[in-house]
């Protein structure tokens, strides 16, 4: 198979990474910073191309779209043209417009179209979902939270430069996983939006630095997640609530200070009502292991014919959410959706 990574970011290079741990090589790299593209191409002894036109010579059969989000559904357009199955870093795009018409068109098409939100395949939030399949389906409430200071996000570059902090980014989009875990584990519809947002005055921003969004579902969950890049430690956390008890759940960091590495412990409580512990689970997993996993489905959904975990269509679901908390912060009004 022959693949084709857009955008050589971190996220590109890790993608590039996995993709050769599963025994793909021949993959080729589009990226517009020439000093970028040529770095990554040496590194990782691959092809490159410093724009998408010639690098779709390369006829991929898979290509992989990290680039800025303002510039997804433009690529995928391009790709499906081009008859490539997609895999595109969340979010899906940054508005909704043709989103629909470009998944359509490469259902038409019979390609594969998958959404990086990797916070599926992590063991303990799958160990959260089964658990709340079998004991409390439909909660009461659930409350979400995370956040950390941008400025240690990538450490030794220059966060003023990071595209969270330009127009078209932001935390609600960038940090969608939240809600998308959220109605992945209820296997629910939202209802309703509602969403404040602030901006920090230390940081030159374009966008929102603070979210709190309350959504609603429609048999009856009331979720409210609160979400940043203003933290001073990694923080990130999820607790349900039930009439007969509670799960809760969170990350522990291994004492990194980057976004990206250290989260090595992911623990599960389970309580009754009374507030005696039931139930604790612990798991102690590689932070690769979830992006390993997700690219292993994409794969497996292109030789064997079979719908990607997270698909176009989830995609779409989760970035309707997310429009409609920035619509919601703007006009200051509960969003149907």
């Amino acid at each position: 198979m022959k693949g084709l990574i857009i955008g050589c970011g971190t996220i590109g290079e890790r993608h590039l990474q996995n993709l050769k741990k599963n025994g793909i090589t021949n993959i080729a790299i589009c990226d517009t910073d020439k000093k970028r593209a040529n770095q990554i191409a040496r590194k990782h002894n691959v092809k490159k191309f410093y724009d998408l036109h010639s690098a779709l010579s390369f006829e991929p059969e898979f290509s992989f779209i990290c680039t800025h989000p303002t510039s997804h559904l433009e690529i995928a357009n391009i790709c499906v043209n081009a008859n490539s199955h997609i895999f595109i870093e969340k979010p899906l795009s940054t508005n909704l417009k043709g989103v629909e018409q470009m998944l359509k068109k490469a259902q038409s098409k019979k390609l594969q179209i998958a959404v990086g939100y990797n916070m599926r395949y992590d063991h303990g939030l799958r160990f959260l979902k089964e658990r709340l399949q079998s004991v409390m389906p439909n909660p009461l409430f659930i409350s979400s939270e995370w956040g950390f200071d941008i400025k240690k996000w990538k450490p030794g570059s220059d966060y003023r430069k990071h595209y969270v902090l330009k127009k078209g980014g932001g935390i609600i989009l960038d940090d969608s996983h939240e809600y998308d875990y959220i109605h992945w584990l209820l296997d629910d519809c939202v209802e309703s939006v509602y969403c404040q947002t602030r901006k920090v005055s230390k940081i030159k921003t374009q966008t929102e630095s603070i979210a709190a969004i309350v959504l609603k579902f429609k048999k009856g969950t009331i979720t409210n997640l609160v979400i940043d890049y203003v933290r001073p430690q990694y923080e990130r956390r999820c607790h349900i609530v039930d009439e007969n008890g509670d799960l809760k759940w969170e990350y522990i960091t291994g004492g990194s200070t980057s976004k990206a590495d250290g989260r090595k412990v992911k623990s599960i409580v389970m309580t009754n009502i009374s507030g005696d512990k039931r139930e604790k689970r612990s798991f102690r997993v590689r932070t690769n292991q979830m992006y390993e996993d997700e690219i292993k489905n994409f794969i497996r959904s292109i030789t064997k014919n079979e719908r990607p975990v997270v698909d176009g269509w989830e995609g779409l679901k989760t970035l309707r959410i997310g429009i409609a908390a920035l619509q919601s912060a703007e006009k200051d009004k509960i969003i149907s959706l």
